[in-house]
């Protein structure tokens, strides 16, 4: 009997670790790269004023926008409510109120005790490294558009202009503004149109080549599509629009990317008030997987003037100068570091790992006895029988202890009095063994850090050489594209043309067959007939 629960605790122990692995794998992102995103409304949505919805369990609106939502999608709202859609029906997605957001977003702790900790190291890495001298800020910030061709309705008369939409104006304010403030800024104006599928695909080399002038952040700027309302808002008499932050779901950098957002959400909640409409993780990756300080701006909707977008984009600049400088009467360009760079001390971050592990160590211990208990009383069915077979097992124990105590307690304190000299010669062995030790794994530390940021210097010059090489392909595919397209055009209308013929062809044979098929039926039943009589005359 105690063999076979050994067997079932083993056999279950396997099932939770191959779980546990499956959990672990399911929690990391695997990005879509190189593929644009194709979850936005069309223009004829856009001027049939078929938008996307997100309403809470009661009905109650949270947001409007004109990007697709699915299940899974997170937002912040104004008030740092986290919603998650939970179901989409049609064009309304139905969220769940999952918490109110503070400074950091804490991912909830699952129920399930599997949900362990990777690794301490990387848990270390991520909260930053106070060995290392912190990289001031460049006072540069990067603006550019996937998306050339918005515009605003009441100013510029439509809502889409091929070529540079409105929203070149709205970027324009955002780098006039920035610049008051003593900051550097490359606002990239490279078309990449048409405002399809693949306007992400295109504007991935820009993306890379502000980058390379290496700023302290990069902003795609858009505009929604919804109602004038959703994103109006008077601030000091003016008629303003608010800002939406929008973060891929679909990418490595995501958690960084979204701790970005909403710490910079929490400043213009404080240097601007109500100015920030909420943080949308949408599905998709928007070329945020180059950098984790990129983020996509919807700056207002089409349906807004221009000229209240572009104000609330000035006003944004505060935000964004705040963030990075710090307040206007402390800002002296290359002294004050980034805060998203600024780390944790070194023994608080040790501290925090260690309570870490010994928390994952104690529940998965209280895990293990609960599922062994457990699986005794399915076995047994009474909990006297545990507790019988618990107390035994304790007799046993202190049975075979008791003798081993009487048995060693005098040589304790004979051993302890004739190992005096020899103590007193490996005490200082062992001190200097102790702090040979730690410098040796201080050393081995500090050279197996270095061999990462060797390593990372590597990894980063080999994907900005894959973007350029992708960038180099690009034109290379669109052109095969377009000389595909015709040879496509004639297949098909040759395809269509075979059709029509063998379609007549077919009629004509099917008319021809038709007198056929009813004698054919009429000969085959009376044959049939004749068969039956035949044999009911022999079976008589």
């Amino acid at each position: 009997m105690k063999k076979s629960y050994i067997n079932s605790l083993l056999f279950l122990l396997i099932i939770l670790s191959l779980l546990a692995t499956v959990r672990w794998q399911q929690t990391t992102v695997s990005p879509e790269r190189f593929t644009g995103e194709s979850d936005e409304i069309t223009r004829e949505d856009i001027l049939a004023e078929r938008y996307w919805r997100m309403v809470d369990e009661k009905g109650r609106e949270i947001m409007i926008t004109g990007r697709r939502i699915h299940v899974g999608d997170e937002y912040i709202t104004s008030d740092n409510r986290l919603y998650r859609v939970y179901r989409v029906r049609g064009r309304t997605a139905y969220a769940r109120l999952i918490r109110v957001v503070g400074a950091l977003y804490q991912v909830e702790r699952s129920l399930f005790i599997l949900k362990l900790p990777r690794s301490l190291p990387a848990q270390a890495e991520e909260e930053g490294d106070d060995l290392e001298p912190e990289e001031a800020p460049k006072w540069l910030i990067g603006i550019y558009h996937t998306h050339n061709a918005e515009s605003y309705v009441p100013t510029d008369g439509t809502d889409s202009i091929y070529g540079q939409g409105g929203i070149h104006s709205v970027g324009a304010s955002f780098t006039s503004a920035l610049e008051e403030k003593g900051v550097q800024v490359i606002h990239d104006q490279t078309l990449h149109l048409p405002h399809d599928r693949g306007a992400y695909r295109r504007s991935r080399p820009t993306a890379l080549r502000l980058l390379n002038e290496g700023p302290d952040a990069i902003f795609d700027v858009h505009r929604d599509a919804t109602p004038r309302h959703v994103y109006a808002k008077e601030v000091d008499g003016q008629w303003v629009t608010q800002v939406q932050l929008v973060v891929g779901r679909q990418n490595p950098n995501m958690r960084v990317n979204r701790q970005f957002a909403l710490d910079l959400k929490n400043t213009g909640d404080q240097v601007q008030p109500g100015l920030i409409k909420g943080v949308f993780m949408a599905r998709g990756q928007y070329n945020q997987d180059l950098s984790p300080l990129n983020l996509l701006l919807e700056v207002g909707a089409h349906t807004n003037s221009r000229e209240a977008a572009e104000r609330g984009i000035a006003l944004f600049s505060e935000v964004v100068a705040t963030y990075f400088y710090g307040p206007p009467k402390q800002r002296e360009p290359q002294e004050q570091p980034s805060p998203l760079r600024r780390p944790l001390p070194g023994a608080a971050r040790t501290a925090r790992a260690n309570r870490s592990a010994v928390l994952s160590v104690l529940l998965l211990l209280g895990f293990t006895a609960a599922v062994a208990v457990g699986f005794f009383l399915l076995n047994a069915g009474r909990l006297r029988d545990l507790a019988d077979l618990i107390g035994s097992c304790l007799h046993r124990v202190n049975a075979w202890l008791e003798p081993a105590d009487r048995y060693l307690d005098p040589l304790r304190h004979r051993i302890h009095d004739n190992t005096g000299l020899l103590r007193r010669y490996l005490e200082p062995a062992a001190s200097k063994a102790d702090q040979f030790f730690a410098a040796a794994g201080l050393a081995l530390t500090r050279g197996i850090r270095r061999a990462d940021h060797s390593l990372a210097v590597a990894a980063k010059n080999i994907y900005s050489a894959g973007g350029r090489l992708w960038a180099a392909l690009i034109p290379v595919l669109e052109s095969g594209e377009k000389f595909a397209t015709p040879i496509r055009r004639r297949i098909h209308e040759f395809s269509q043309e075979l059709w029509a013929s063998l379609g007549s062809g077919l009629a004509a044979g099917d008319r021809f067959l038709a007198p056929w098929q009813d004698r054919i039926r009429e000969v085959a039943l009376a044959i049939w007939y004749r068969l039956r009589e035949l044999s009911g005359r022999r079976l008589r």
